[in-house]
Order: C-alpha cells, then structure tokens, then sequence
C-alpha cells in the first residue's frame, strides 16, 4: 500500500474480523506498514546484534571505538573489552521501520488510532558481535623498528617508525585496558611522547647501573632512593629510562624526611637476572645455572624456581638435568599451535609450570584449567596432575 493511502481505524477492524480476532483483546492502536519510495534494499548500513556485555556499554554509554587497518577483521572495542563482529544471514526478513511507537508506550494510549509505519529498508544479513581476545601482533611489529639502544642510537631511528599511545590504540585491536597489559609485560617505556621497545641488552644495563647504586650508597633493596639514583645517573641515562624501570621493578615502599624510598620486586628482579644469563647460551646446566642465578642477584633477594615459570624450561629427564631460555612472547597467538610447541619443547607440565604460556588466551567462559581440559590430556604421576598432548603422533 502507498504511504499516501493512509488506512482508517474501521478498514483495521474490518481485518481483525476477517482474522477472526476481537479488538476487545488489542490496544486500541494499530500499526499499518507501507513501504518506502527509496530503495529499501540499501545495502550501505547493517543491523548489529548487541551481546549482552556490548549491550552494557551501550546502556552506560561507554566510548565504543572499531579499531584496525582496512584488511583486518572487524572488532569493536570498549575500554576494557574486545569484541568480535561476525556477519550472520538469517531466512526471515528484518524490517527497518520509523516512526515506531513502542509497545509501553501503547499500552497509555486509549484513542482508537491507525498509526503509520514506514519500512525504510529490509535485511536478511545482519552483524554480531561477541566478547573475543585482542589481537596484538601487530603492536610488535610496529615497535620492532624503533627499539631504544641509548641516546648515541637515536640519529640512526627513521621518525617514520616512531608511535605514540594513541596511535597504537588506533589501530592494534585490543582495548585500551588490554593494550596497556600487554605494554607493562613488555619491555617498553615512553620517552618524547612516543612508545618504545628497549633492547634487552640495555634496559640490562641500566638496571645494573640503578642496582649499583644500593651498594655504592650502602642501601638495602627496600630504601632505594629514587632522586639520588637519578642525580647519580643523569650523565649516561635519561631520566625517562630510570623513570620507566622504577615503575617496573620497584613499589614505593615510605617517605623519609620527604625522601621517597623505594623497594625492589624480587620477581621482576630476579627474572630479567635469569634472562640475562640464559641468553648467553642455548642450554645450561641447571645446577650451575641456579648457582650463578642466585650469585647474581642483589644481596636481600633470594631466587627460586617458580620465578623461571613463562620464561625458561626445565628438562629434569636429561643427565644432568638442564634449563633454557623459552619465552611467552616468542609463541603464537592460536592456542592449538601454541600448545604444539609447548609440548614439543617439553611432554609433560604441571599447571603451574604452564600456565603463564596460556594466561594471555584465557578468556571469561575459558580460564587456564578450561583451556588445558578442553585442548590437553590430564594424568597424575605421583599424586601429582600434569597435562600433555592430547593427541600424539
């Protein structure tokens, strides 16, 4: 029918008698649809299915951004989740309709009324959206150009490879909750307005100049004075650098006399000491290893092997037995291929020991303990649980 021909309240009960229902039973308004003059399957908007989480965003109006390059799948971001959008075809037609007086807003009206809905277009192809993990290879790859040797290094950086925060969160597809996650477990800093990568081998020396400075001012590792340890180094590292790793590897701990004091973190510590070590040869002996480790370290920090866990691997089996370097981020982001090679690299894990390899594919419905039951094979040895392939070849 013509949206000019508009349908009076007796052709409306004319139709509900050849229904056979009672207008007695309806409210009092009805709804007639006409069609549009314009093309009503335009196909340059689209339906989206909200989830119930993306459904929260929009009711708190929370910042929704779609973040990405023009090839990558579609996802939205809120801040603190990154949600996936799939395109869905369904069998029955989806009307786009306006005006449409909603149902609790009929239920007031009493006036027998024939009111006019225009269908503006018709859909059998609509988008969902569901809550999914972020995607972060890409923040990798535009870090690996610019990474931060020292301030003799900074003439030979192209400024075309340099990113500040909001450009990464334009375009990596993560949240801006699980994109600053993912920087504080990386070995970035800030400095000049633009996001760095740091070379091991610097960020390493650095941190042992900052170390030095306990000893050479008769400091423990809980009184570490931030201003001094500045002063002392503000000839050979900016200060963004010594800003950075405090924040890294230290909590303030009290204020003397309006001194900040400092406390060291054991773990962070303790690792980035393991890493150092473990680069300089493919395979170790562990009890060598674990000697050096522990002599390595700063007098007040005692090392143990749970502080290895997402960074070194331990082959108890062999003669002796051997530890070396294997890292979380060096992994792939597909679970099943990442569990192929974890478990090429070493049959059989507890969850402990395996669990900082898979805590970043977690997800709300799929913990560590959901994804090793759902992908894995548990068996026990010694009262003990362990997981492993759980197809073997």
């Amino acid at each position: 029918m013509d949206i000019d021909t508009k349908r009076t309240p007796k052709e409306a009960e004319e139709i509900l008698n050849f229904a056979k229902l009672s207008k007695d039973d309806l409210l009092p308004t009805s709804q007639a649809l006409y069609f549009s003059r314009s093309n009503v399957h335009d196909n340059s908007f689209c339906f989206l299915q909200l989830s119930n989480e993306l459904l929260k965003c929009v009711e708190n109006h929370e910042p929704l951004v779609i973040k990405g390059c023009n090839n990558d799948d579609l996802v939205i971001c809120s801040d603190t989740t990154t949600f996936h959008v799939t395109s869905s075809e369904t069998s029955n037609n989806m009307l786009l309709v306006k005006p449409a007086t909603m149902f609790e807003e009929l239920k007031t009206q009493t006036e027998e009324r024939v009111e006019s809905i225009e269908v503006c277009g018709i859909f059998q192809i609509y988008l969902e959206a569901q809550v999914g993990k972020c995607s972060l290879h890409r923040l990798s790859e535009m870090l690996k150009n610019s990474v931060y040797k020292g301030p003799e290094y900074e003439r030979h950086v192209d400024p075309d490879q340099l990113y500040t925060m909001q450009q990464l969160k334009n375009v990596v597809q993560a949240s801006d909750a699980e994109l600053l996650e993912a920087l504080d477990s990386m070995d970035v800093i800030e400095i000049e307005g633009f996001v760095r990568e740091l070379e091991f081998d610097y960020h390493f020396r650095v941190l042992s100049y900052m170390l030095k400075i306990i000893d050479e001012n008769s400091w423990t590792i809980s009184t570490v004075d931030y201003d001094v340890t500045c002063d002392s180094l503000k000839e050979i590292v900016p200060e963004a650098i010594i800003e950075a790793l405090f924040k890294k590897y230290t909590s303030e701990f009290r204020i003397i006399d309006g001194a900040r004091l400092f406390k060291y973190k054991p773990q962070e510590v303790c690792q980035i000491f393991a890493r150092a070590i473990l680069r300089s040869a493919a395979k170790f002996n562990l009890e060598e290893f674990l000697q050096a480790w522990q002599e390595s370290v700063p007098e007040g920090i005692v090392t143990n092997e749970e502080m290895l866990y997402g960074i070194a691997i331990i082959n108890r089996k062999s003669s002796p037995k051997v530890i070396w370097e294997f890292e979380e981020a060096l992994l792939p982001d597909d679970i099943n291929e990442r569990l192929h090679m974890l478990f090429e690299a070493k049959d059989k894990w507890t969850v402990a020991e395996i669990a900082p390899y898979i805590k970043r594919l977690a997800t709300n419905k799929l913990d560590v303990n959901a994804l090793l039951a759902k992908y894995a094979r548990a068996s026990k040895v010694g009262g003990v649980k362990y997981y492993s392939a759980k197809h073997t070849s």
